[in-house]
């Protein structure tokens, strides 16, 4: 799948994300980019990315790691599609 607002390696992440966090969501990303995003269904999302930023997104000083940083872009990027 290919999206105009995600890179590859984003959508990537947010399976991988989606899989971890709340795979029922998982329909939801094989619509992106055919169906536009219900504000509850991108909030739905961007709550998984939250938690995942929260288990493997911060360091030891609670700052964003690069996986953090690249969470936080996706949670951002949400809100073009």
């Amino acid at each position: 799948m290919t999206h105009k607002y995600l890179r590859p390696s984003e959508i990537q992440l947010l399976y991988e994300v989606i899989s971890r966090q709340d795979p029922g969501l998982k329909p939801v990303l094989d619509s992106l980019g055919v169906v536009t995003l219900t504000q509850q269904r991108r909030e739905s999302l961007r709550g998984a990315i939250a938690a995942e930023l929260t288990e493997t997104g911060l360091d030891e000083e609670y700052e964003p790691n690069q996986r953090g940083l690249l969470l936080e872009e996706l949670i951002d990027a949400l809100g073009y599609l």
